[in-house]
């Protein structure tokens, strides 16, 4: 088989580049790529292109050693090189699945089907192999008074020449890895062959699983890959791999297969499932909270329309009560209001006339202090030089008046005539007495002003304090009171609690991750299309060359079911004999192999290990076939290296003696 390149193997099978599905979803939902490729980090997804993986598995050496229960020590050490295997002995309980479990155990981890006290047994256990071209050791030390009992190393070395040359404590070889206790061994192992393989851990939604059994994602690595390796025994009705898991067949079939972007689709449909899932949850949340107040709703209704009809009443009664209270408060604030206009308005005039009387005082005084013709007749009184405007001083008004000089010029004033001096100050006189009699009248306005806002001060009091005391004192008012509060308490309940729970918004990256999906599915589904009609027909060729009589056609489809047609009539897997199932699941595993190697392509590491070959079958004919043909296949795909055990030494008498591994004794070891 021609060793895959690492380059993309997008152009050459016209499968969209990762670039490309990332633009187009990026132009259908108006954001930049880099947005999308940031909404798939939210989710742990990476959307890269696909690129050719190299999985082949080859198995170089097995060394075993231990101490049995009776104390008798064994050693096992056996070669192993591409073709057909087989481990042979006439007898049960020989250590035919022991020895097939010795290969089990470091290649999965942990060993499927090896007997309890045969594991007791085994001190170590090593297995040289080749893994992707890269010569690696496993080896397993168990000591039963340590703690941990067990412990695994993973070691290297540059050829498989100086991996076979160098013993089993491994010196010469480089450590890649070193684990302690069952489960950290089961770990490094699996994470060591997912890493050089190039296959990444699947997640595959389990309806009905997590713990509020709303469905959760259950995680299958390595272990769960490994059985489309070590295959199924007749009787089970999975065609690939030996974990009952929904959808997980199909899964094998689609990466063994190679089919470009398989991985990232079913993490895709995972983070949109866990994604529904939350939402749902939400929704789920707001309508149980709604449906929880259905009763309280309607107690809370039932008893606000009862206040609401009481508090009616009452606020009947509290009308007729105080109405004219608050009619007599009204009109004695108005009746205040208007005497405290007219108070002003008798302030402001008896302003007005004493500044009046002032002036005619002013006058007057003036008059009788100076005869000077100007200040009497004029009433001049000059501020300024008319010529320079320069300010007269209050010295040159004295003057003025006591000299009768000019303020302005200080020139004698002319004199004034005696009689005409007189009738002006009799005038003068007559308005002060005037100005006198209307502030007396202004003064007398103001005093009953005041009197009149006293006494409206007095009745708006009286009236107020009425009115409080009577709402004071009043038993339905303070019931209205209380009503009214416990009513608003009502409503703002009912108002909080009636809304109908909306949908719970969409998450952008949600979109993004549903969008995405849809893109890689399209990619997906154009792929199965190609590669499925070729699975089907090598298929049908070697079901029916490994004895599978009547087969008419099958059709592979995405979900992992065979869809058989056997002498005209569907058939399920389920419904196949025993023996049909494990020649149908034997012919899948060679048939990914073939078409892989059509392409170019090592998905499927080409590796098979079959217990009890013969066990379903009622003659020996159909076996005896079925050995045949495998390896009469394994010279058509040098890298296929098939281990297989059987109690009938004659099923296997084609095939080389040096691929039988066989020991004339009571046991095998």
């Amino acid at each position: 088989m021609t060793v895959p390149s690492e380059t993309s193997t997008a152009e050459a099978t016209g499968v969209p580049l990762a670039g490309d599905i990332l633009h187009s979803v990026a132009s259908k939902m108006g954001l930049t790529a880099e947005q999308v490729e940031r909404s798939l980090a939210e989710a742990n997804i990476t959307l890269k292109n696909p690129a050719a993986a190299d999985r082949r598995l080859r198995m170089l050496r097995l060394r075993a050693h231990g101490v049995k229960h009776s104390g008798e020590a064994f050693t096992v050490e056996q070669g192993f090189s591409t073709g057909v295997w087989a481990i042979v002995h006439p007898d049960n309980s020989a250590g035919k699945t022991s020895l097939l479990e010795f290969l089990v155990w470091p290649l999965r981890g942990e060993p499927r089907d090896l007997p309890p006290d045969v594991r007791s047994w085994v001190r170590h256990l090593s297995l040289d192999l080749a893994v992707a071209g890269r010569a690696i050791r496993i080896a397993l030390d168990i000591d039963p008074n340590a703690q941990p009992a067990l412990t695994g190393r993973i070691l290297t070395a540059d050829t498989a020449e100086q991996l076979l040359a160098a013993d089993d404590s491994g010196n010469g070889l480089r450590l890649l890895e070193h684990a302690s206790g069952t489960d950290e061994v089961d770990r490094s192992i699996g994470s060591f062959f997912l890493d050089a393989l190039r296959m990444g851990r699947t997640s595959l939604w389990q309806t009905g699983g997590g713990a509020d059994g709303g469905g959760a994602p259950q995680v299958h690595g390595w272990a769960s890959y490994f059985g489309a390796c070590y295959l199924n025994p007749g009787g089970d009705e999975i065609l690939l791999g030996d974990v009952n898991a929904v959808g997980l067949s199909a899964r094998l079939m689609e990466l063994f297969v190679d089919i470009p972007y398989s991985t990232v689709l079913t993490q895709l449909s995972v983070a949109g499932k866990r994604e529904r899932k939350t939402l749902s949850q939400e929704k789920r949340r707001a309508e149980g909270d709604a449906d929880a107040r259905k009763t309280d709703r309607a107690a809370w209704q039932k008893e606000l329309d009862q206040l609401s009809r009481q508090i009616a009443e009452l606020r009947s009664l509290a009308s007729q009560d105080v109405s004219p209270l608050l009619q007599t408060a009204d009109q004695a604030a108005a009746r205040l209001q208007g005497a405290q206009g007219q108070l002003r308005g008798a302030e402001q005039d008896l302003a007005e006339t004493n500044a009046a009387r002032v002036r005619a005082d002013q006058a007057l005084l003036d008059a009788r202090e100076t005869w000077q013709a100007r200040r009497v007749l004029g009433r001049l009184n000059p501020v300024c030089c008319p010529r320079c405007e320069e300010p007269l001083d209050r010295v040159r008004h004295q003057q003025e008046r006591e000299d009768a000089s000019c303020a302005v010029c200080t020139r004698q004033l002319p004199e004034v005539d005696e009689e005409t001096a007189e009738v002006l100050l009799q005038d003068l006189e007559s308005q002060l007495e005037s100005a006198r009699e209307a502030e007396e009248a202004a003064v007398r306005q103001r005093d009953a002003a005041i009197a009149t806002v006293t006494d409206a001060v007095a009745e708006q009091r009286a009236a107020a304090g009425a009115l409080q005391e009577t709402l004071a004192t009043s038993q339905n008012h303070e019931r209205l009171r209380q009503m009214e509060l416990q009513a608003a308490g009502l409503e703002g309940r009912l108002a909080a609690t009636g809304s109908v729970p909306e949908e719970p918004p969409v998450p952008v990256s949600a979109q993004v991750v549903a969008a995405v999906y849809e893109a890689v599915r399209e990619a997906v589904d154009a792929s199965a299309k190609r590669l499925f009609p070729a699975m089907n027909t090598q298929i049908v060729e070697l079901a029916t060359r490994f004895g599978v009589q009547n087969l008419d056609s099958v059709r592979l489809d995405r979900s992992g079911k065979v869809n058989a047609v056997k002498a005209g009539v569907k058939t399920s897997f389920k419904s196949l004999s025993r023996g049909d199932r494990l020649r149908m699941r034997i012919a899948t595993v060679i048939a990914l192999l073939r078409v892989g190697a059509d392409r170019g392509v090592a998905a499927h590491p080409g590796l098979l290990l079959i217990d009890s070959v013969a066990a379903e079958e009622v003659t020996e004919v159909p076996a005896r076939t079925l050995i045949a043909e495998l390896q009469a296949i394994a010279k058509d795909l040098p890298d296929l290296q098939v281990v297989l055990t059987t109690a009938q030494p004659d099923l296997v008498d084609d095939l080389p003696a040096g691929q039988l591994i066989t020991r004339n004794g009571e046991h095998l070891f």
